[in-house]
C-alpha cells in the first residue's frame, strides 16, 4: 500500500524510467503514544516537615535566581541563627560543668552516700543514646539509602536510554553512508531525484545528534544525587552518630569509676580528683562537640524541611538556579506534568523523519535494487530502517513519566522529605536530651557523689564512730 509521501515521491520519476515496483517491507511506528492524564500525584508534607518549616523560613521562591539575594541572606541567616541558639544553650550547659568541677559544694552527708540515683540516671541516658542511634539507623539513614537507590535506578535508565540513542545514531550513520555511496551507482536520470532523499535522512541525524547531546550532561547529574544520598547513607550512621557514641562514653566513664570507687571501698579521693579533672577535659568538651553537632544537624533540618515544604517547587528551584535549561524543562515536565520534554520532543521528530524515510523507501528502494544494480544496499537500508524501532520503542518507555515519576517520589516525597527527616529529627531531639541534659547532670551528680563520699569516708563523725566511742 502505498503511503502519502510515496505517492508524492513518485512523480518526481519519469514514467518511462520507472522500473516494476517490488514490495519492500518496513516496519513503520505510529507516532509515539502520549498520555493525556496527569501523572503527579498530591504531596503530603510529614509530622516532622510540618514542625521544622513552622520554625523555618521559607525556602526563597522560584525567581529567585541568585545567590545575594534578599530572599536568600534572610533565608540563610534565618537558619544560622536558630542553630546559633541551640548552641548558646549547649555553652552554657558546658560552662556549668566546668564550675561545678571547679568548685566543691553541697550538704555535708550525714549517712553513707548512695550509688542508685547516680546508676539509674547513667543507665537512662545510655538507654536514650542507644535509642537515638537505633531511630536514626531505621529511619534517617534507611531513607537516605532508599533515596539512593532510586536515584541509582533513575540513572540506570537514563543511561540505558543515551546507549539506544547512540545505537539509532549508527544506524542514522549506516543508512546515510550506504545511500551516498549508492547513489553514484545509479543512472544519472535518478541520482539528482535520489538526492533528495538525502534530506530527511539528515534531518533524522541532526535530530538524534541534538538528542545525544542533550542526554550526555544528564547522567551525571543524576550520579552526583545519587552520590550525593549515598554518602549521607554510609557515612551518617558514624558522623551523626558520633556525639550520642561520645555521650555514651563519658556515661561508661563516670559509672566504671564509681563501680571501682564503691567496689574496693576506697576513700574516693583519686576518683574525685579524677573525676573533677574529667569536667574540663572530657565532659565540658563532649557537651560542646555535642552541642555543635546538634546545632549544624538543627540547621540543615530547618532548612531540609523548609525545602520540603513544597518539595515539588524547592526542588525546581534548585534545578532552575544550578543546572542547564534543558535539564530544568525535562525536571519541570516529570516533576510538576508541566511544559515539554526536550528529549521525547526530538524522539517524536526522530520517528516522524524515520516514518517519511521509510516511506520514501518503499519507492526508491526497487530503483536501488534493480537501475542501481545494489541489491546489498537494499538490504542493509531495509535492516538498519528496522532496527531503528526498537531502539525508539525502549527509549520511549525508559523515558515514559510512568516509569520516571514514581522514582521521583519514592525518592524524594516519600525517602528524602519523610524517612530522612524523621530520622534526623529524632537523631536532634534525642542528642539534645542526652547530651544538654542527661550528660551535665550526670556529671554534676558524679561530682556531688564523690565529694560526699570521700568527706564520708574521712569523717569519723560521719560515719557514726564517735557517738559508738561515747557510748562504750
Amino acid at each position: 500500500q502505498a503511503t502519502p509521501v510515496a505517492t508524492v515521491l513518485l512523480p518526481l520519476f519519469p514514467a518511462h524510467v520507472l522500473p516494476p515496483m517490488e514490495v519492500i517491507m518496513i516496519s513503520r511506528i505510529d507516532a509515539l503514544p502520549r498520555q493525556n492524564f496527569s501523572w503527579v500525584e498530591p504531596y503530603l508534607e510529614s509530622p516532622w516537615v510540618q514542625v521544622l518549616g513552622s520554625i523555618a523560613p521559607a525556602f526563597p521562591p522560584p525567581g529567585v535566581d541568585t545567590m545575594d539575594s534578599q530572599e536568600w541572606r534572610h533565608f540563610a541567616a534565618t537558619i544560622v541563627i536558630g542553630a546559633a541558639a541551640l548552641a548558646g544553650i549547649g555553652l552554657l550547659a558546658a560552662i556549668a560543668v566546668l564550675v561545678k568541677s571547679c568548685c566543691s559544694c553541697g550538704r555535708r552527708p550525714q549517712a553513707r552516700p548512695s550509688t542508685k540515683p547516680l546508676i539509674c540516671t547513667a543507665s537512662l541516658t545510655m538507654l536514650l543514646a542507644i535509642l537515638g542511634m537505633l531511630f536514626y539507623l531505621a529511619l534517617g539513614s534507611k531513607g537516605a539509602s532508599s533515596a539512593s537507590n532510586e536515584f541509582a535506578s533513575i540513572t540506570k535508565d537514563v543511561k540505558s536510554a543515551q546507549t539506544q540513542g547512540l545505537a539509532l545514531g549508527a544506524l542514522g550513520t549506516t543508512i546515510s553512508a550506504t545511500l551516498n555511496a549508492t547513489i553514484p551507482k545509479c543512472p544519472q536520470a535518478y541520482q539528482a531525484e535520489l538526492r533528495k532523499v538525502q534530506e530527511p535522512i539528515e534531518s533524522y541525524r541532526s535530530t538524534v545528534s541534538d538528542f545525544n547531546h542533550a542526554m550526555t550532561k544528564l547522567p551525571r547529574q543524576l550520579q552526583n544525587v545519587t552520590d550525593l544520598f549515598e554518602v549521607v547513607s554510609e557515612t551518617g550512621v558514624f558522623s551523626l552518630s558520633f556525639p550520642l557514641v561520645l555521650s555514651a562514653f563519658c556515661v561508661l566513664a563516670i559509672v566504671f569509676i564509681v563501680c571501682a570507687t564503691r567496689g574496693a571501698r576506697g576513700s574516693g579521693n583519686c576518683s574525685n580528683v579524677c573525676i573533677r579533672l574529667m569536667g574540663p577535659l572530657l565532659f565540658a568538651p563532649a557537651i560542646l562537640v555535642v552541642t555543635g553537632f546538634t546545632a549544624a544537624e538543627f540547621g540543615v533540618g530547618m532548612a531540609t524541611a523548609s525545602f520540603c515544604k513544597d518539595v515539588d517547587v524547592s526542588a525546581l528551584t534548585y534545578i532552575k538556579r544550578y543546572a542547564d535549561n534543558t535539564t530544568y524543562e525535562v525536571s519541570r515536565y516529570y516533576i510538576n506534568g508541566t511544559g515539554l520534554n526536550p528529549f521525547l520532543d526530538d524522539l517524536q521528530t526522530a520517528q516522524a523523519k524515520l516514518n517519511e524515510i521509510s516511506a520514501l523507501f518503499d519507492a526508491f528502494g526497487p530503483i536501488l535494487g534493480k537501475e542501481c544494480n545494489s541489491p546489498a544496499a537494499v538490504d542493509t537500508l531495509e535492516k538498519s530502517l528496522n532496527a531503528t524501532n526498537a531502539p525508539i520503542l525502549t527509549v520511549d518507555q525508559l523515558l515514559d513519566a510512568k516509569n520516571i515519576y514514581p522514582y521521583y517520589k519514592t525518592a524524594v516525597h516519600d525517602n528524602a522529605c519523610k524517612t530522612l527527616i524523621s530520622g534526623v529529627a529524632w537523631l536532634v531531639v534525642f542528642q539534645l536530651v542526652v547530651g544538654l541534659l542527661c550528660l551535665p547532670c550526670l556529671t554534676t551528680m558524679a561530682d556531688s557523689f564523690f565529694a560526699r563520699w570521700t568527706f564520708w569516708h574521712s569523717s569519723p563523725a560521719a560515719r557514726g564512730l564517735i557517738l559508738q566511742e561515747l557510748s562504750v
